[in-house]
């Protein structure tokens, strides 16, 4: 009986072997086993053959293991393409400020991810047409951290340039030690998808390669030098501007500018008589906007010696430069004296704004100065339409003067001395360019407030007020050439709001 039950042994599970062990007996067991009932005996072979079943199942068989790990495979591909699939829709959503929900079903439904975003902009379409507007859906990965990082190294630069104007933000801290040089290989092997490399280079080639290629390490410099120069152009001192008016010019041709004078003195009208007409006076003055301009240069020298002031100081220069230029064109028109429309001097005898003698500044000078310019007349030469001073204008020879004389808190000696609150409420404006003139720095003058009456009115173009900038990757030069321009123009349009006094 042993023979035929090994083979059986071999190829069964262990459930099965441990029974075969039991009923089958060795060859050193006893022979009275054998004298079992037939009913035990007759039961081996049913255990055999119901192991001997489950024989072509077994997973160690070539075909079957084949089969398995082919299956799996396709599940964890059919998985991956799944979680792609759902994380893409779901990244679309947010691209798209599409409601959650709306991505929810369509991850649940199964949609395929052309037909999922097809879906997503179709519904990003619809609610912005409903809101009544229209927006761009298209959103640039990665856009917000481009900005974000331009934004810290220009600060970075400004803050190094002065840190009092400009304080250093925490996105900039980890730009604020680095050179000119340093930023540019960063720009450089980030720009162009990362796919450009400064292995090898030298500086020089590292320095022109930065400015050239299709990084915004160009643009950065650019607006540190813009920043530079704008700031330092409204800083500047123009002292100019509290009494003269500014205009806005459409074109470079000549503007004409109407003088215009009083209404016509109004006739008694008799019952059922009529009313006459009567013309306004009018008188004209002409000018136009000139450009003004210089070309700076930031080089790839500025690069490799890491000269912040390059585009730093320099642009602030220039932009005092622009500010000065302005002042130059208007206070020129008071020391220089030109005609006006009439082909008579700005200041002149016959247009009663300049005193018969010279004399310093006192409140006799001053009341006399108020004095011609409210009893000034009409383009008519009849009506009286009485101009109230506003400003007293005098060289910086004469700033302290004219301050002491309007002091609010100085108490005189005597009562004759006392200076009329009238007086007192005169602006003071000292313009050291009065000083150079010929006997300027004696001479003063007396002004109204635009808004009563035309003085000298200065003149933007369209669009370009104050110094306009332009930036580009420069051809001639390595580096990037900046072009500051001015338009500006300026012109006396009324004399009767002005006066002046030679002073002695």
């Amino acid at each position: 009986m042993p023979e035929p039950v090994k083979p059986q042994t071999e190829v069964a599970t262990e459930p099965v072997v441990e029974v075969a062990s039991r009923a089958v007996p060795s060859k050193s067991a006893e022979m009275p086993d054998q004298t079992k009932p037939l009913e035990e005996t007759v039961m081996e072979p049913v255990d055999t053959r119901s192991t001997t079943t489950v024989k072509p199942a077994d997973p160690l068989t070539p075909t079957r293991f084949a089969s398995t790990v082919e299956a799996e495979i396709m599940t964890r591909q059919a998985v991956a393409a799944e979680r792609k699939r759902t994380v893409d829709i779901y990244d679309a959503q947010e691209k798209l400020k599409v409601d959650r929900s709306f991505a929810d079903r369509l991850v649940k439904e199964g949609v395929g991810l052309d037909e999922a975003r097809r879906s997503l902009i179709d519904e990003a379409a619809r609610r912005s047409s409903s809101a009544g507007e229209i927006r761009n859906h298209v959103v640039m990965s990665g856009h917000d951290e481009r900005t974000t990082r331009n934004a810290a190294v220009e600060n970075a630069l400004l803050h190094r340039f002065d840190p009092t104007a400009h304080k250093l933000s925490d996105a900039a801290r980890e730009w604020r030690g680095l050179t000119l040089l340093e930023m540019a290989r960063m720009f450089v092997e980030s720009s162009g998808g990362g796919v450009h490399t400064t292995r090898g280079l030298t500086r020089y080639e590292l320095a022109t390669r930065a400015l050239h290629t299709e990084s915004d390490f160009p643009n950065i410099l650019a607006n540190v030098a813009n920043k530079t120069l704008r700031t330092a152009y409204e800083a500047a001192p123009r002292t100019f501007q509290p009494f003269c008016r500014q205009v806005t010019a459409s074109d470079f041709k000549a503007m004409s500018r109407v003088q215009l004078g009083e209404a016509p003195a109004l006739d008694k009208v008799n019952e059922g008589g009529e009313y006459k007409r009567g013309p306004l006076g009018e008188g004209k003055e002409s000018y136009r906007v000139e450009t003004y301009g210089k070309i700076i240069s930031i080089s790839r020298q500025v690069l490799v010696n890491d000269d912040l002031n390059a585009f730093t100081r320099i642009p602030q220069l220039f932009g005092v430069a622009a500010a000065n230029l302005e002042s130059d064109v208007v206070w020129g028109i008071i020391t220089a004296n030109p005609n006006m429309g009439d082909g008579v001097a700005l200041f002149h005898a016959s247009h009663k704004n300049l005193a018969a003698a010279g004399a310093a500044i006192s409140v006799a000078t001053l009341g006399a100065a108020r004095k011609s310019m409210g009893t000034q007349t009409g383009v008519d030469g009849q009506t009286i339409i009485n101009v109230r001073p506003a400003f007293i204008i005098v060289p910086a020879a004469l700033e302290v003067t004219a301050e002491q004389l309007l002091a609010v808190n100085m108490v005189p000696a005597k009562s004759t001395d006392v200076v009329p609150q009238s007086l007192r409420t005169l602006t003071v404006i000292a313009e050291p360019r009065l000083d150079a003139a010929v006997n300027g720095d004696k001479a003063w003058y007396m002004s109204a407030n635009p808004g009563q009456i035309d003085t000298i009115e200065y003149a933007y173009l369209e669009g370009q007020n104050g110094v306009y900038i332009e930036t580009r990757v420069g051809f001639d030069v390595d580096g990037v050439e900046i072009k500051a321009r001015l338009d500006f123009g300026a012109k006396a349009i009324d004399w009767r709001g002005l006066f002046k006094n030679p002073g002695v």
